[in-house]
């Protein structure tokens, strides 16, 4: 068995559709992510060790192919279900490449707002891309009128649990990991992360990275964190997220945090990466300005999570431009009209 399902004994299914036989067959080839030691970065950054974990080599480019993938599985029907997502590109081309094998349907709402390249990757997955000034409330009022399963990480109690697999795959690597750096907005890669150390009973430090204007859990444990809407990571994600004092209380008894990083800091760093052959996006920049900005590290073993970096070529767009809705009575009659649903 390969992939997330490879330590489905972390996720704890009570006979749910994810035990179902032949449920653990559907894989988009994700996870089994290599460790890169860089003894170059580790000195750059002050540490003992640096080990990259390379999410980016995911399908879709993202450790989010772990956690929707686990969320469509776990949520289809028997036939062919409707989802809907909103996203600023990384969840929906994961959640939209997992509706693409399962034969189910995506309808992912995002920001006019999102670059070019992660629209792209999204309409390439073959799901129903809107594009609105209010891709959250869209998609929470579709999910809620026409009876359909909200794949955001904050609507979702099962979205955090693929991401156990990331911290067993983390544990078998590395077994002395001291610490561990990602960058998370609304905290729930970072939750399953926890839950799965905790279950293999060992928990290194963790620290949660935020940037920009999305700094919930930083400001947990430092209220006078100050937003820096010009980093260029952290943009579009989610700045007040339920849940963000319980994880941060959980990160501070790790013996790590929730550092903030601002948007000169970031930049910085993704040079330095780049000019290290690697391609990342800006939120691995703003992880490693965060452990560089941890002396207490100067000897410890850190691994840091890298994810969202572009990969390979774009992939061409849908010649049709994409769907633009503006009111909820767009919403209404597009699902009615256009994708076929009623109301329930």
């Amino acid at each position: 068995m390969t992939g997330i399902w490879r330590h489905a004994g972390l996720f704890g299914d009570d006979g749910g559709p994810a035990n179902r036989a032949g449920s653990r067959s559907w894989t988009l080839g994700e996870g089994d992510t290599p460790l890169e030691e860089r003894a170059d970065l580790a000195r750059a950054v002050g540490v003992g060790r640096l080990l990259l974990k390379r999410e980016d080599l995911n399908p879709g480019g993202s450790h989010k192919a772990r956690g929707l993938l686990y969320q469509v599985v776990r949520h289809r029907g028997a036939g062919s279900t409707t989802f809907v997502l909103s996203s600023s590109g990384n969840a929906a081309t994961a959640a939209g490449l997992t509706c693409d094998r399962t034969g189910d349907r995506l309808v992912a709402f995002v920001s006019p707002t999102t670059s070019p390249a992660k629209l792209a990757r999204v309409r390439a997955t073959g799901a129903v891309v809107v594009q609105t000034l209010k891709p959250i409330n869209f998609g929470r009022y579709a999910a809620r009128v026409f009876g359909l399963r909200d794949l955001r990480g904050t609507r979702d109690p099962l979205a955090s649990i693929g991401y156990r697999s990331l911290a067993a795959e983390l544990a078998e690597q590395e077994p002395a990991l001291d610490a561990l750096f990602t960058f998370s907005s609304s905290g729930i890669s970072m939750e399953g992360m926890a839950d799965g150390f905790e279950a293999l009973g060992r928990t290194p430090a963790l620290w949660s990275v935020q940037s920009g204007e999305c700094l919930g859990i930083a400001r947990v444990l430092d209220p006078e964190v100050q937003a820096d809407p010009s980093s260029p990571a952290g943009r579009l994600g989610i700045r007040n997220p339920p849940g963000a004092e319980a994880l941060a209380r959980r990160l501070a008894a790790s013996g790590g945090g929730a550092p903030a990083v601002d948007g000169e800091a970031t930049r910085r760093w993704c040079r330095v990466l780049a000019d290290a052959g690697v391609r990342t996006s800006p939120e691995g920049g703003a992880v490693l300005a965060a452990i560089a900005a941890v002396p207490e590290l100067s000897g410890a073993t850190v691994a840091a999570i890298m994810t969202g970096a572009p990969i390979g070529e774009t992939p061409a767009a849908p010649a049709d431009p994409p769907i633009r809705l503006t009111s909820y009575l767009d919403v209404r009659r597009f699902f009615v009209e256009e994708l076929g649903l009623e109301p329930v």
